[in-house]
């Protein structure tokens, strides 16, 4: 008798390794916390708890009328900043107009004063003959220091006028904070009419319009009905049978007479244990007593369902899942 009941032990342990399964496993799925990343006056609410919403649904609505403020003086900065940019552009055409009359009298000096130095040179040795009166030569020495202060007038003038051209950098720059503020204040505006991300159901919802909402503030919690899981902790001896893509039946509590078809996702990497807990930065946390009924830890495997009636899907129902074997697994 001690015989086969040990045979019989080795060969049920055989077969849980083999074929793991466990009896408290739970239907999961993935959750969003509904949110506007602005706040304001609830005005509407569409949408009340445990109802099927599909992706894309107003879910609720807030007072748009401080953010339509917020465009309209947005619209009205860019409008200012784009007429100052015109305006420069039109003084900066008027200072390069200038620049260049400017730069013509130079040339017009540079000119006027070689001009004068060549006659300079040609009276000179007529003055020293007695051909031309002094008086002549003296004049025309005097009409070349005049053309030469011209010149260096004229000069300064010029680069003067050159340096007072500038540029729109400061202004486009405005000009493009203006556009980023009116480009804000529109995705605020968008912000008051909240859709649903994903298809999925209501839940935990407990107010009613006129409630007053700070930004990122979550008004319930949606269950997303695009994916479904189950989640399935299993003793580590029997994780070596499980790799991702295997097989699974899923039998959940709400009819365990509809047997679930799913594919392990992913096979989790850890678990919090008492008996490593410790500080950071600190001596590890060893415990005096020692058990010697060692307690095979369980690690969360995640399996994907198929898709499967929403009446057998309910997040956290208890279930009972079979991996490598079972009706999904021909």
């Amino acid at each position: 008798c001690v015989a086969g009941a040990i045979g019989l032990g080795t060969c049920v342990a055989q077969k849980e390794r083999s074929y793991p399964a466990t009896g408290s496993g739970e239907i999961d799925a993935e959750l969003v916390h509904v949110a506007s990343t602005v706040g304001g006056r609830l005005v509407e609410l569409r949408v009340h708890v445990n109802q099927a919403v599909k992706k894309g649904d107003i879910l609720y609505k807030l007072d748009p009328r401080p953010f339509d403020l917020a465009v309209q003086q947005a619209k009205a900065n860019l409008a200012l900043t784009s007429a100052e940019v015109e305006n420069q552009q039109r003084l900066v055409a008027i200072k390069t107009a200038n620049a260049e009359i400017s730069q013509n009298q130079t040339q017009r000096a540079q000119t006027n004063k070689d001009l004068a130095a060549r006659t300079v040179t040609r009276l000179g040795p007529l003055a020293g003959k007695a051909y031309i009166p002094w008086q002549q030569y003296d004049q025309a020495r005097v009409l070349l220091n005049n053309a030469s202060i011209s010149l260096a007038e004229s000069q300064k003038q010029a680069g003067a006028a050159q340096l007072a051209i500038g540029d729109l950098k400061s202004s486009v720059a405005a000009q493009q904070i203006a556009q980023a503020a009116l480009e804000q204040a529109e995705y605020a505006l968008q912000q008051t009419v909240v859709r649903a991300p994903t298809d999925g159901y209501v839940t935990s919802l407990r107010v009613k319009a006129g409630e007053i909402l700070a930004p990122t503030q979550v008004l319930f919690t949606l269950i997303a009905n695009d994916a479904w899981f189950a989640s399935a902790n299993i003793r580590e001896l029997a994780l070596h049978a499980i790799q991702p893509g295997a097989c699974a039946t899923i039998y959940s509590m709400l009819n365990k007479d509809k047997p679930l078809h799913g594919h392990v996702e992913s096979i989790g990497w850890g678990v919090l244990s008492a008996d490593s807990a410790g500080l950071g930065r600190s001596l590890p946390l060893v415990p005096r007593q020692m058990d010697w009924v060692h307690v095979a830890q369980r690690f969360p495997v995640r399996i994907k369902l198929d898709p499967a009636p929403p009446e057998l899907l309910r997040m956290g129902a208890t279930a009972t899942v079979e991996i490598n074997h079972g009706a999904a697994c021909p």
